[in-house]
């Protein structure tokens, strides 16, 4: 049996296998085990925690699709500005189409994994400190479809592709515009009351009324009809009437129609719109991503032992033992917060501090045991850079990239674990965890980007930074069971021992939007080691 000093020394390796086994989880999940060392003792802890999800919790508390917020009958209400564009165009040419698209489906799965790696001291009699380093890993699985629709009239915007072509018809429409307002004053100069100067001072209008209502048109929405639909055939039917007028005047017609969409928007198109550098977003695709690891936040702590005691036979062997432990964090902002660049990311960690403070208890008689934990966090205040969109509203533009103050609520966990001692080296325990979260508070900083150029779409669709609070009061019930095997010694001879566990837990019951229901699962090993002291 190999001695302990060569346990210690196959640390490495036994972490290396613990974070290939398993992976992650947004909340954090550790074994429930005693936050207090004995004085001397050098604790070393890793493996890893792995959560993948395709469902959610929503804001009532029903389970929905992760990829909920991006199906829609049409899915034309995934971009921002169609109200804009529908009531910009039908005061132009009147009532001419549905403005829709196919319905949009998405599958969106996700899986984070989490390899804390933790060390304890124990400082002074009954004192311990420790640091825990996670590295994180976030992977986001998505799938955005549109079906087929024969009614669809909507494409890419002719000003995300074509932008040179939007500006040549506008330089045409403001030629005619001019020499239409130049026979204006030409015919009225003459005879104010005559059918020339009406008929000259009404086409003047029209052409001044078209001009502001088609650059109003580009700049509502990333659609725009598409050639060959109802809604771009009323457009252009609408400016072929305009051009009958300015020959009926004498004056030549435009060169050519307005611009339409080239194609009805399709999967492929979305992809297109959503990463286009001249677009509204000018972000990543709508599609898979991640496998890539990092620092997430990081955790220095100290534990208390408040009380500990125990009850003995007649023989001295312990019948019941008892202790009460308290505990304070503090997590350092270290982490990657969420990627404006890309829609539905999951940052490595929140980014900001936090400080926790709790309690530790734990009552086991020779067989039994039963732990319970209470932690509550006061998260701290940081300016993070977001997307400002409404909840359930995945897309939206660079224009609404802001630098907000973000006031997360404070966050509160219970844990209850009951557990029965199967053999003097291995237990089994059940496991209840609650988690909730108060309501987080947005308010503007700055805006986040330059103003844009003349020929981008200006896509400041959510101005208000508070639209961010809705969705962000959680809560989570997740029940599971923990196998624990602990070689004998751990801790109380000189040379020290290990403990090996694996936890799953499982999502049952959550509110608040956006909270995952999924399977939990941990694998962790605990190294003690003695350094001084007996």
């Amino acid at each position: 049996m190999p001695s302990s000093s060569l346990r210690f020394a196959a640390l490495p390796a036994l972490l290396v296998a613990g974070a290939v086994l398993v992976g992650s989880s947004p909340i954090r999940g550790q074994s429930l085990v005693d936050p207090v060392v004995g004085t001397g003792e050098l604790r070393i802890r890793g493996g890893g925690v792995f959560l993948g999800w395709s469902d959610e919790f929503g804001l009532d508390g029903e389970r929905i699709s992760a990829g909920a917020d991006l199906t829609r009958a049409s899915a034309a209400e995934l971009i921002p500005g169609l109200d804009d564009l529908r009531s910009v165009l039908e005061s132009l040419a009147g009532p001419s189409g549905p403005f829709r698209l196919g319905a949009s489906t998405a599958a969106v799965s996700r899986n984070e994994v989490r390899v804390p790696l933790s060390v304890d001291l124990g400082v002074w009699d009954r004192i311990t400190v420790g640091l825990t380093v996670p590295l994180v890993r976030t992977t986001l699985e998505a799938d955005v479809r549109i079906a087929a629709d024969e009614s669809a009239d909507l494409g890419i915007n002719p000003r995300v592709e074509s932008a040179a072509a939007v500006e040549s018809f506008f330089a045409d429409l403001d030629g005619r515009v001019a020499a239409a307002a130049a026979l204006r004053t030409q015919l009225c100069g003459e005879d104010p009351g005559s059918d020339g100067c009406a008929a000259a001072t009404s086409l003047a209008s029209d052409l001044g009324d078209a001009r502001l209502a088609l650059d109003q048109a580009y700049f509502a929405s990333g659609l725009f009809p598409a050639g060959g639909t109802t809604s771009g055939d009323a457009l252009s039917a609408y400016f072929d009437d305009l051009d009958a007028a300015l020959t009926a005047q004498g004056l030549a017609p435009l060169t050519s129609g307005p611009p339409l969409a080239t194609a009805v928007l399709d999967r492929e198109g979305l992809a297109t719109l959503v990463s286009a550098a001249g677009g509204p977003f000018r972000a990543a695709p709508l599609a898979s991503y991640g496998n890539r690891w990092g620092l997430g936040d990081v955790e220095a702590r100290v534990a208390a032992r408040l009380l500990q005691g125990e009850r003995v036979d007649s023989l001295g062997a312990p019948t019941l033992a008892w202790s009460l432990a308290a505990m304070g964090t503090v997590r350092l902002p270290t982490g990657r917060v969420d990627s404006t660049a890309v829609f539905l990311d999951r940052g490595w960690d929140d980014g900001q501090m936090d400080l926790e403070g709790g309690a530790w208890f734990s009552v086991a008689t020779r067989r039994l045991a039963l732990r319970a934990q209470v932690v509550y966090t006061l998260q701290q205040a940081a300016d993070v850079e977001r997307r400002i969109a409404p909840y359930g509203q995945v897309l939206s533009g660079t224009g609404d990239v802001a630098l907000v103050e973000w006031d997360p609520g404070d966050g509160l966990q219970v844990e209850v674990e009951p557990a029965f001692r199967l053999a003097p080296a291995l237990s089994l325990a059940a496991s209840w965890r609650y988690t909730s979260r108060g309501a987080d508070s947005y308010a503007a900083v700055s805006p986040g980007r330059e103003p844009f150029s003349e020929i981008q779409i200006e896509s400041r669709y959510y101005p208000d930074a508070t639209l961010l609070d809705e969705g962000t009061e959680v809560s989570l019930h997740e029940v599971g069971g923990t196998l624990t095997y602990r070689s004998r010694g751990l801790p109380e001879t000189e040379g020290g021992g290990f403990e090996a566990y694996l936890r799953v837990h499982r999502a049952v019951a959550g509110s608040g939007g956006r909270v995952p229901a999924g399977v939990r699962s941990e694998f962790g090993l605990r190294l003690v080691r003695r350094l001084w002291g007996g």
